[in-house]
């Protein structure tokens, strides 16, 4: 790329410009179709570009922060860590993952782009919280998540990439924002099945409380972020999207989170121990010693805590989708006792 091109535009037309996708990724560009634009927290791009003659078009998708002057801290971050991800980590774990075509930072703005395959285009179908999911799709997510924690149980092979922090320490050590605005979000509505659960103060202690217990889990890579809304079906497997809150932390976390996101209240009382005891196989599968199930179940309940804050937090995400997600963890958490487990 010449030296003159921004590696990682906060500007879509910058992107969407033959000549910077051209220099970008060593091919071609003639043409440009914008095919689709989703934007939540991130924004992403589908895109269809046509090359020259000889070459057959091709179907990519554009992920970013865009349209930020100054682009916040806290997404730079995140960017990074997802950049990073699929540069340093994705190309040694054995999980389905879109194909990056291009991860770059711009060590200017701190933003990082990603340039990866169309999966729809490809045949994947991304899930949701608004469609059924099934206990089945859950053991082969779980076992998904299995596979990325048990390449790096005890923290195995995460020397080499100090970047990766402790996020659940850091929301302990500084939540994303105060008490005071946090509770005009836990009012307004999502947790209207559970009200005397929706107290902010409470929710800061409890994941100060998890972070501490979190300490004495066994440490590994997790996702962070593993709702249904990040998982797609492809080729009959099960994968992954949006890495950008990747951290190294309890598996609990992820596993806690998933399964009471993705299924609903029904289901996940109905299946959550099989479940768990599902995942707990497939690290034993994966050459790693599983915590014992008494034990496992204790970190469970904890970790509910965990995907109950992200959605308490949650902003920019449709509402009934935020609604929905934050109605099944907030039964879980009630369920399963969790305050009282964690003494908060």
């Amino acid at each position: 790329m010449p030296a003159t091109i921004n590696p990682a535009p906060t500007a879509v037309d910058e992107i969407l410009d033959p000549a910077w996708l051209s220099a970008s990724l060593d091919l071609p560009v003639r043409a440009v179709e914008v095919v689709e634009t989703i934007k939540t927290v991130a924004t992403k791009v589908r895109l269809r570009i046509d090359l020259d003659d000889a070459l057959p078009s091709q179907s990519l998708c554009v992920k970013g922060f865009f349209d930020h002057d100054p682009l916040p801290a806290n997404r730079a971050r995140s960017t990074q860590n997802e950049v990073r991800f699929y540069r340093e980590i994705a190309p040694r774990l054995d999980i389905v993952v879109p194909h990056a075509r291009y991860a770059r930072i711009d060590e200017a703005s701190g933003h990082g782009l990603l340039i990866m395959d169309d999966v729809v285009a490809r045949g994947g179908r991304f899930l949701s919280a608004l469609e059924p999911y099934s206990p089945e799709q859950a053991r082969d997510s779980l076992a998904a998540l299995a596979t990325l924690h048990a390449a790096h149980w005890h923290e195995s092979g995460l020397d080499d990439v100090p970047w990766v922090g402790d996020w659940l320490q850091s929301l302990a050590d500084t939540p994303l924002m105060p008490a005071t605005d946090l509770q005009l979000l836990m009012d307004d509505g999502r947790f209207a099945t559970h009200p005397g659960l929706a107290d902010a103060e409470r929710l800061h202690h409890g994941i100060r409380a998890l972070a501490e217990r979190g300490r004495g889990d066994v440490r590994t890579l997790v996702h962070g972020d593993a709702h249904a809304g990040n998982l797609y079906t492809i080729d009959g497997r099960m994968a992954l999207i949006d890495w950008q809150v990747l951290q190294r932390s309890t598996w609990a976390i992820d596993v806690a989170y998933h399964v009471g996101a993705a299924l609903s209240v029904e289901q996940r009382r109905s299946h959550e121990r099989a479940l768990l005891e599902s995942y707990l196989d497939a690290l034993r599968a994966r050459g790693v010693d599983a915590p014992p199930a008494t034990t496992a179940w204790d970190s469970y309940r904890a970790g509910m805590i965990y995907g109950y804050y992200l959605w308490a937090v949650t902003r920019r995400v449709a509402r009934p989708i935020t609604e929905e997600f934050s109605q099944r963890l907030v039964t879980a958490v009630d369920d399963l006792d969790s305050y009282a487990l964690l003494g908060v």
